[in-house]
């Protein structure tokens, strides 16, 4: 199934705001959301993939690297009946990961940093 345009835009605006980029795939049996967030101190990026359905009782896969598809850990998002459900909470997900992965580099880089 495709994307529906307001998502689309959605997504776009998503990553010009927060220069993350993110797809997202709304697909017959299940719905996808993958992010690259690029870290701060180099040109590489961490990705994010979270991966749900319609009937998964708000359970989602997240896989901390999109590229190793054997290590995963599992969340509960709460109530989504629609794709669009997936993707608002999707996008709620990675800016906590990279404000998360931010602080941590900020309290690792000793105190010459700012």
């Amino acid at each position: 199934m495709e994307v529906l345009k307001k998502t689309e835009d959605l997504l776009k605006k998503f990553e010009q705001d927060h220069e993350i980029y993110v797809d997202a795939q709304d697909a017959k049996s299940y719905w996808m959301a993958t992010a690259r967030i690029p870290k701060k101190d180099d040109s590489h990026h961490r990705g994010r993939r979270y991966i749900s359905g319609r009937n998964e009782e708000g359970n989602v896969l997240l896989f901390s690297d999109p590229d190793m598809m054997d290590s995963y850990s599992i969340e509960n998002w709460g109530t989504m009946k629609t794709f669009e459900d997936f993707v608002d909470k999707a996008l709620l997900a990675v800016l906590a990961d990279k404000e998360e992965s931010d602080q941590k580099q900020k309290e690792g880089c000793g105190a010459g940093c700012d």
